[in-house]
C-alpha cells in the first residue's frame, strides 16, 4: 500500500499471539513501516487473572518483525497513564524516528473484569474498562499528534467494537467505552484534518483471538455459538489479519480522503 514504507508506526496492544495488535504490527512492517510494539505486560491489580500480553510475547512480536526483515522495537506502558505513554513515544522517537502512524488498538474486557450486568459491576471494573478502552485511546493519540503535526501529516487508527454500536447484555462498560471511541475518533478527525492528519476507527465483530476465546467458550457451553455464527452473512468469525488489513489501508495514502469514518470488519454481523 502506498505511503507506509519508511514511516514509523506505534501499535498498542501488540504482544499477544493471534491478537489484532500483533497482526497489525506484522502487516505494517511487511508494508515497510518501522514499528514500535507497545503493551503493558502485566494484568491489572484488581483482576490478576485477566489475560494480557506478556513482556515475553511482546519481545516475540518484535522478533517476528525482525525475522521477516523489518525494523521494530518493544516498549511497555500502561496506556491509561499519560506519563508512561509519553515516555514510550519519546523512546520510539529516539530509536526509530517521529511517529506518523498511530494505531491505538489496546483495550479489552473479560470475565471477572468488566463482563457482567451493569448493576453488578464493581467500580474498579468500570473504571478499568473506561480507562483502558477510551481514556487510553485518547492518551495514546494525544501523545503522537505533535510528531504528526511537525511532519505535516499522519494517520490515526483506533479500534471500537460491534458492541459499541449495538450494545449487548453483560458488556455495558465495554460497549460504552467503545461507543466513545467512535466519537472520540471523529472529533480528532475534525480537529486535526487541517494539519494533514486523518483519524478513523475500525469496528470489528467477533474475531478469533485469545482475548475472545473465553467468550466463545461460554457461548458454546450455552449452545449459542452456532446461532451467533448463523447471523454472520459470510459464514465465519473474523481473524486478526482481517482487521489488520483494514488498519493498514487506513494507515496508507490510499485512504487519504477517508477521515472520521468507522470501517466495519464484522462479516456483516452488524447489518440490520
Amino acid at each position: 500500500m502506498r505511503g507506509i514504507a519508511g514511516r514509523v508506526a506505534l501499535v498498542t496492544g501488540a504482544a499477544r499471539q493471534g491478537s489484532i495488535g500483533r497482526a497489525t504490527a506484522l502487516r505494517l512492517a511487511a508494508e515497510g513501516a518501522k514499528v514500535a510494539c507497545l503493551d503493558i505486560g502485566r494484568a491489572p491489580e484488581h483482576a490478576p487473572d485477566h489475560g494480557v500480553g506478556s513482556v515475553k510475547e511482546l519481545e516475540e512480536t518484535v522478533q517476528l518483525v525482525r525475522d521477516a526483515g523489518g525494523e521494530a522495537t518493544a516498549v511497555t506502558a500502561d496506556i491509561s497513564r499519560a506519563d508512561q505513554v509519553a515516555a514510550a513515544v519519546e523512546r520510539t522517537r529516539d530509536e526509530l524516528g517521529p511517529i506518523t502512524l498511530c494505531c491505538a488498538l489496546a483495550g479489552g474486557v473479560g470475565f471477572g473484569n468488566g463482563i457482567a450486568p451493569l448493576t453488578e459491576l464493581s467500580e474498579a471494573e468500570w473504571d478499568w474498562a473506561l480507562d483502558v478502552n477510551l481514556k487510553g485511546t485518547w492518551i495514546t493519540v494525544k501523545a503522537c499528534v505533535p510528531d504528526m503535526r511537525a511532519a505535516g501529516g499522519g494517520r490515526i487508527v483506533t479500534v471500537s467494537s460491534a458492541a459499541g454500536v449495538r450494545g449487548g447484555r453483560n458488556f455495558g462498560a465495554y460497549a460504552a467505552a467503545k461507543a466513545g471511541v467512535i466519537v472520540l475518533t471523529q472529533t480528532f478527525a475534525v480537529e486535526l484534518g487541517r494539519y494533514g492528519i486523518t483519524a478513523n476507527t475500525v469496528v470489528p465483530g467477533m474475531i478469533e483471538t485469545q482475548a475472545s476465546q473465553p467468550v466463545r467458550e461460554r457461548l458454546a457451553e450455552r449452545n449459542a455459538l452456532d446461532r451467533l455464527l448463523a447471523d454472520i452473512p459470510v459464514g465465519r468469525f473474523g481473524e486478526a489479519d482481517d482487521v489488520a488489513a483494514a488498519i493498514a489501508f487506513l494507515c496508507s495514502d490510499d485512504s487519504a480522503y477517508t477521515t472520521g469514518d468507522a470501517i466495519y470488519v464484522t462479516g456483516g454481523q452488524t447489518l440490520p
